[in-house]
């Protein structure tokens, strides 16, 4: 199943997401000239766990974090293990956060 462009809001600003067919890796991360997180042809849940990988390859990068390549994988791993593990608490999470956003009169607005 391809996924779907989309983007997600990292460090103050969007970065685009994309499945490209012709890479041959899981995917990568640019920032320059824009943003954009890049997904290889990889099947589903590979191509979950890489979004996930290269969002916070993107934050560490955006933020300068300087996070190494083992601290990127358990935060990823911990991650997709809080989502696929505790679909409630994650379906919580999402709903208060979108509770905090109502009445924000910015696309860019920062979650509190």
């Amino acid at each position: 199943m391809r996924i779907p462009d989309s983007r997600v809001w990292i460090a103050s600003q969007w970065v685009s997401v994309k499945q490209d067919p012709t890479i041959s890796y899981f995917g990568q991360f640019n920032s320059f000239p824009n943003p954009e997180i890049l997904i290889g042809p990889v099947r589903g849940e590979i191509a979950a766990m890489t979004v996930i990988h290269e969002s916070l390859e993107a934050a560490s990068e955006i933020l300068d974090l300087k996070m190494k390549e083992s601290e990127i994988r358990c935060l990823e791993h911990c991650i997709a293990g809080a989502i696929v593990r505790s679909p409630d608490l994650v379906d919580w999470i999402i709903k208060e956060l979108r509770k905090s956003e109502d009445g924000c009169k910015s696309s860019t607005a920062v979650v509190n």
